[in-house]
């Protein structure tokens, strides 16, 4: 059955950029005992430029619009006329991808050109995973209560948890945000997590992954209102490499976490196209 889901995002404002340079780092059992210190991560967060990771300084780096398809975000154009974004088309020829990734990315890309909108995280309904709950516009919130973060996204059923008192455990299950454990290194609150199900999609672009995917990240604020977060990603059965990219956010975004409707619905999000209610032949019971 095909269904779609109705979402309500507060209005957000995206500004600024910044080059940031990805750092590889690793957790190890050792380094997520015991925090030698603390970082103030207090208030609300909020991504600060477009929804996209950004390149590394060097090293091979995320996938990117295709050249022939830029992308263009809702807005308004030099006339003052509102346009509406173009197909997300990301280019599959990026060496970091294996065969069978490149053209999951190059059919997600081809259904967006023939009018198919793909479904994402948030027009689905379904938890983003990591990295790309990364992504999502919303307000951001960090609680830490007894060597725990909870983090709080406005968007859909997306809260992770990363654990500052543990070294990962063994033969875990797949779960949509896995297992994230953390420690501070550095000025740094360093989060590596495994244990994802293949389930979620890496970007905006729908670049795969498998099970084998490991995520580590870097939030480290710059001053009182920027933290830059560097990450690096590692899936030997969907890259040909450890890749690297970073996202910037500020803080201040609005002071509550505003009421966001993730439900089932027959209204595609995007192009408003109505979807008929199935309707059953038969009794299936």
């Amino acid at each position: 059955m095909s269904q779609r889901c109705v979402l309500r995002f507060g209005l957000a404002a995206f500004a600024a950029t910044c080059i940031a340079t990805a750092i590889p780092v690793s957790a190890t059992a050792a380094d997520s005992k015991a925090p030698a210190a603390t970082l103030d991560l207090s208030g609300t967060w909020q991504m600060a430029h477009a929804r996209r990771f950004r390149q590394p300084a060097s090293g091979p780096g995320p996938i990117q619009d295709h050249p022939d398809h830029p992308f263009h975000d809702r807005g308004v154009d030099a006339q003052g006329r509102e346009v509406n974004p173009t197909p997300l088309v990301g280019d599959w020829r990026n060496p970091i991808l294996k065969p069978w990734a490149a053209d999951a990315i190059r059919k997600t890309g081809e259904e967006d050109l023939g009018g198919h909108v793909p479904e994402t995280a948030e027009s689905s309904c379904w938890p983003a995973g990591v990295p790309d709950i990364l992504n999502f516009g919303g307000p951001v919130y960090f609680l830490e209560r007894e060597n725990v973060f909870t983090v709080l996204y406005q968007n859909g059923p997306n809260v992770r948890k990363i654990y500052l008192d543990r070294a990962h455990a063994t033969n875990l299950k797949p779960t949509w945000y896995g297992e994230s454990v953390g420690h501070y290194e550095g000025g740094a609150l360093v989060v590596d997590t495994i244990g994802l199900n293949a389930k979620t999609k890496v970007d905006r672009y729908g670049t795969p992954h498998t099970e084998a995917l490991h995520v580590v990240e870097r939030y480290r604020p710059i001053d009182d209102k920027t933290m830059q977060v560097d990450f690096t990603i590692e899936d030997p059965g969907a890259f040909t490499t450890v890749w690297s990219a970073s996202m910037t956010y500020r803080r201040g975004a609005p002071n509550a976490l505003q009421e966001n409707i993730c439900a089932e619905s027959t209204i595609n999000p995007v192009t408003g196209e109505l979807f008929p209610i199935p309707v059953s032949a038969k009794p299936d019971f």
